[in-house]
């Protein structure tokens, strides 16, 4: 391959990424938004914590009946990076995203790493499949969405690219 060509090739990547980090960067304030709100909410309307177990029957419902492959959460995407076998499934964002906020509008207890890490990647991988693009710069997209959705959330971007790092590595 001629320096042209790789040039034209890092370029377009380059690109990629940059849609990658709006994906995983909007997503990510979304979702912070939006569990603002929801914590707002639940502390303003303390009777909320009383429909806790119909939410949790309702989000468990969800996943076990619609969420398919959605439903491996960030172990499908670690897989996907280390061995691709198929897509990520669109529906795991709005998924996680809704599960997630109705947890925490309802008093549950859930962690904002694992959402945007699916969030982004689910969003990258519906994106890399919109775009046909190749396995090999599939699977770097998909490191820079679950370090760039990393970083968002907890607001520190030299922890996402270490966690990046990190996730490629087979134990």
């Amino acid at each position: 391959m001629s320096w042209p060509q790789r040039l034209s090739e890092q370029v377009v990547l380059l690109a990629l990424s940059l849609l990658v980090g709006l994906l995983a960067g909007l997503s990510s304030a979304a979702f912070l938004l939006t569990l603002e709100w929801a914590t707002a909410t639940r502390l303003s309307h303390p009777a909320l914590l009383f429909g806790l177990p119909v939410a949790g029957l309702a989000i468990g419902l969800v996943y076990h009946y619609g969420g398919g492959r959605a439903a491996e959460g960030n172990n499908l995407i670690i897989d996907e990076i280390h061995d691709p076998q198929a897509w990520v499934p669109r529906r795991m964002a709005p998924m996680i995203f809704v599960g997630t906020v109705m947890t925490q509008l309802f008093g549950g207890s859930a962690g904002r790493e694992g959402a945007a890490i699916q969030m982004s990647g689910s969003l990258t991988d519906w994106a890399s499949r919109t775009l046909r693009i190749s396995p090999a710069h599939r699977r770097i997209l998909l490191v820079a969405a679950i370090s760039a959705g990393f970083g968002a959330v907890f607001g520190v971007p030299l922890a996402g690219a270490v966690f990046g790092l990190e996730v490629q590595r087979k134990t």
